[in-house]
């Protein structure tokens, strides 16, 4: 398999007769992408083993209180309602890198998880939601089947 690396500085490929429009497509969809990622977008890892599934969540700079969990049929919402920082008048921004982003997210679960076991716990900036797996679902040992 080979895999394809995505690098959001340079969308166009270098085209030396139209150096101008390399460039300003490059801005354009720089600037989407940045102002997507930066606004709306929390990376999540999605972990299955035997016994569950993790939800894993990069969420740095919040509490736990932050937070909203909530289970409407099979969607898991997950959510953070901030409200905007007040800048202090004496204070001017030279450089401002990163903000603490109001996020949701939302996740369809299946018939295989136990919904009513769904835990969840906040570490080092990371968002770590359990959800188990019926019985059924757990990873049995194989058996052999004979022929008649």
């Amino acid at each position: 398999m080979t895999h394809v690396r995505f690098n959001p500085g340079n969308c166009m490929p270098s085209r030396s007769e139209y150096p101008a429009s390399h460039n300003l497509m490059n801005w354009f969809w720089n600037d989407i992408e940045n102002g997507y990622r930066s606004r709306s977008f929390t990376p999540a890892n999605i972990v299955e083993t035997k016994v569950d599934f993790r939800i894993e969540l990069s969420v740095p700079g919040f509490s736990k209180n932050d937070f909203k969990i909530k289970l409407e049929g099979p969607v898991l919402n997950i959510s953070a309602d901030l409200q905007a920082q007040q800048e202090n008048g004496d204070e001017n921004f030279v450089r401002k890198e990163f903000s603490r982003n109001s996020f949701s997210r939302s996740f369809r679960l299946s018939n295989w998880v136990d919904s009513a076991s769904i835990a969840a716990k906040y570490e080092n900036g990371i968002l770590l939601v359990t959800i188990p797996k019926v019985e059924e679902a757990k990873a049995k040992p194989a058996t052999e089947i004979n022929i008649d």
